[in-house]
């Protein structure tokens, strides 16, 4: 039973282990997470674990593309002109960029390749659909 209610302010450590190996850390080390319990956060695997979690206590699960990040969306692969990016820094492979969508939003893609005049980016979560370890502990509790 958790020892932790409703509207109390936690700090979280949260990472997600990739099938080959790679720890992918939710925030820098040192740097926990903040939520608030019972408030959503967005993403369903945390606001399940902090329903019964308790102060110190780590959850661990498996979770499946659908239940992660998706599945990688071929439509958000596009290829740019490259006069259209307007940038003073040098666009190179594995560089990340924000991009606005025709409604306004702001959203990451990371550049895939560049040529002379092309720029190919990838707006999905870069752990899109992979099947990753999760690993959430309650690290302090307000």
């Amino acid at each position: 039973m958790s020892n932790l209610a409703a509207g109390q302010k936690v700090k979280i450590e949260v990472t997600f282990t990739t099938e080959d190996g790679t720890v992918v850390p939710a925030s820098p080390p040192g740097e926990p997470l903040e939520m608030i319990i019972g408030e959503p956060c967005g993403f369903k695997p945390i606001d399940d674990a902090l329903e019964s979690i308790s102060l110190g206590e780590t959850v661990n699960k498996k979770l499946s593309p659908a239940d992660a990040f998706g599945m990688p969306d071929p439509n958000l692969v596009m290829e740019i002109e490259k006069n259209m990016i307007q940038t003073d820094e040098e666009l190179q492979v594995g560089m990340s960029m924000q991009m606005q969508t025709p409604e306004g939003q702001t959203m990451v893609a990371i550049i895939h390749q560049v040529t002379d005049t092309t720029v190919t980016v990838d707006a999905n979560h870069p752990l899109a659909g992979e099947e990753l370890d999760f690993k959430l502990t309650v690290v302090e509790a307000a």
